[in-house]
C-alpha cells in the first residue's frame, strides 16, 4: 500500500474520500465463487470479515484526512516532505504498522484514533520513539467499552496526583472501569498503586503517565470524546 499516493489522493479529493477507500477494496474472487452451496457460510463469513476490515480502514482514513487537513498538510510541497520522511525505514515501518493496527483494531474508535495519530505524526515529521510504539499497540487492543471507560475516568480524574478510584464516582460504570484499569496497567498506559490498604494490595488507584494523557488528548482532538462518554453498554 503506497502511503504517499494515498495521502496525495486524500489531499486532492477529500470530498470523495468514500470512493477513494472503496477503490482499495475491489471484490476478491476465490474458489467459493464457483463452489457448491456448502461454501455459502464460508462466503458469508468472508464477506463479513472483509466488510469489517473495510469499515475500520474507512474510519482510519477519514480521521487521517481530518488530521492532515487540520495540521495544514495540503499541498505538493508537503507531499515532497512526506517522501523524504518515509525514506527513513523506521518512519515507514511505524506508519505501516499503524495502518495495520487500525484495520485489526478491536474498536472502530481505535481505528479513528490511529488515523488521527498517523496524520499528526506525518504532518509534524515527528521522530518516532518507544512511547509512540506503546500508544499504537495499546490503542489497537482496547475495545469500545474499555475506550469509553478510559474516557469517563480521564474526564473525571485529577491527574496531578495519584488517582483514587473511589473518588471518581463512576456509578453503573464502576465494574467495567475496574477491568479497564487492569487492562491499562497491562498496556503500560498507567502505573498501578502498590500501596497496601487494610492489609490488602488490591487497589484500583493509579498514577497517570504521559502515554495515557497523550491518548486522552488524542481522543479530544479526534472529536470523539463526547461520543465515548455517551457510549452505552
Amino acid at each position: 500500500m503506497n502511503l504517499i499516493n494515498i495521502s496525495k489522493r486524500i489531499i486532492d479529493n477529500i470530498e470523495n474520500i468514500d470512493d477513494i477507500i472503496d477503490s482499495y477494496f475491489e471484490p476478491i474472487k476465490d474458489l467459493t465463487d464457483t463452489a457448491n452451496d456448502i461454501f455459502t457460510p464460508i462466503k458469508a463469513m468472508h464477506s463479513l470479515y472483509t466488510f469489517n476490515k473495510k469499515r475500520k480502514f474507512k474510519s482510519f482514513l477519514k480521521s487521517y484526512a481530518k488530521s492532515l487537513n487540520e495540521y495544514g498538510f495540503n499541498d505538493l510541497k508537503d507531499i515532497e516532505t512526506l517522501k523524504r520522511y518515509l525514506k527513513d525505514e523506521k518512519n515507514f515501518n511505524f506508519l505501516s504498522d499503524t495502518i495495520e493496527n487500525a484495520i485489526n483494531s478491536k474498536s472502530i474508535y481505535g481505528s479513528i484514533l490511529l488515523g488521527y495519530y498517523a496524520g499528526q505524526i506525518l504532518s509534524e515529521g515527528k521522530r518516532i520513539n518507544y512511547k509512540d510504539l506503546i500508544i499504537i499497540e495499546g490503542i489497537k487492543e482496547l475495545n469500545d467499552i474499555e475506550l469509553s471507560c478510559f474516557t469517563r475516568i480521564y474526564n473525571k480524574a485529577d491527574l496531578s496526583k495519584m488517582v483514587h478510584f473511589s473518588e471518581l464516582k463512576l456509578g453503573a460504570f464502576e465494574f467495567f472501569s475496574k477491568l479497564t484499569i487492569e487492562k491499562l496497567i497491562q498496556l503500560r498506559f498507567i502505573q498501578k498503586d502498590h500501596n497496601v490498604y487494610n492489609g490488602s494490595n488490591l487497589s484500583y488507584n493509579f498514577n497517570s503517565t504521559e502515554i495515557a494523557e497523550e491518548v486522552f488528548f488524542l481522543i479530544k482532538d479526534a472529536g470523539i470524546n463526547n461520543e465515548l462518554l455517551k457510549y452505552q453498554f
